[in-house]
């Protein structure tokens, strides 16, 4: 694998963020993920509303079991079947609908989002989450076909959504994206996983999207783009770029 990584910080204008999760009963904090317009086939997963009332048995606080019951399916409208599990760690668990997020309290949790039936042809992954703790640009990695390749994303970018107030108090909330480009992995890829850690103690994680296609298409504007937009509100953008070559 040979590739080459440069970081660079601009500005992103808050139009081009202009997805926000479905509604809902409880209180729900509206992460501007990206929504790209893919091509080819496509499918798309959301988590959002992470709170006990939504998925009953997911600890409480206090609690010191690593395992959950089962993966959370996604719940967006319109989603696959892909499903959120914790792999390690004594922290993640979800809060009463009036918190309404998955908190990690006083250690580091190991998260992971799968999908054993991918659009047929895959080349193109985009996983964000939305969280107030620093996860890295480098923090998550996907695997293929039950292997555990750990890819590095191609391309990986931080942006600040907005303030939120929360049950635990006043807090910033940032988008944390990761694309991979796998149109030159050799033969089909059957099924994947993306595995990332909570980077910081009392971390709420408020949600996440995972969108797919069969054509890759980078989700961020290049660096030309941003000039356009320079006079518009816009929000901090810190990003990376890998170029890879698999053998």
């Amino acid at each position: 694998m040979h590739h080459r990584t440069s970081l660079r910080t601009a500005l992103l204008p808050a139009a081009l963020l202009a997805f926000a999760p479905a509604a809902s009963a409880t209180v729900s904090y509206a992460a501007d993920f990206l929504a790209p317009a893919f091509t080819g086939e496509t499918a798309t997963d959301g988590w959002y509303d992470l709170n006990s009332a939504n998925f009953p048995g997911y600890g409480t606080f206090g609690t010191t079991a690593s395992a959950w019951p089962a993966p959370i399916g996604s719940n967006q409208a319109g989603s696959g079947d892909a499903v959120w599990d914790k792999l390690a760690g004594t922290s993640g668990y979800l809060t009463s609908a009036a918190s309404n997020v998955l908190y990690s309290p006083n250690s580091f949790g190991t998260f992971t989002v799968s999908d054993v039936t991918p659009v047929s042809g895959l080349a193109n992954v985009l996983f964000q989450v939305s969280s107030t703790g620093n996860l890295g640009v480098s923090a998550a990695t996907l695997s293929y076909n039950g292997g555990s390749q750990s890819i590095v994303a191609d391309l990986a970018l931080l942006f600040q959504s907005g303030p939120v107030t929360t049950a635990f108090g006043p807090a910033t909330q940032y988008v944390w994206a990761y694309q991979w480009d796998l149109s030159d992995v050799v033969g089909p890829i059957g099924d994947f996983a993306i595995t990332w850690t909570t980077a910081e103690v009392h971390n709420l994680t408020f949600g996440a999207r995972l969108d797919q296609s069969t054509v890759f298409a980078a989700a961020i504007p290049e660096p030309s783009a941003f000039a356009v937009f320079a006079g518009l509100a816009a929000l901090a953008l810190s990003a990376t770029r890998r170029r890879k070559r698999i053998q």
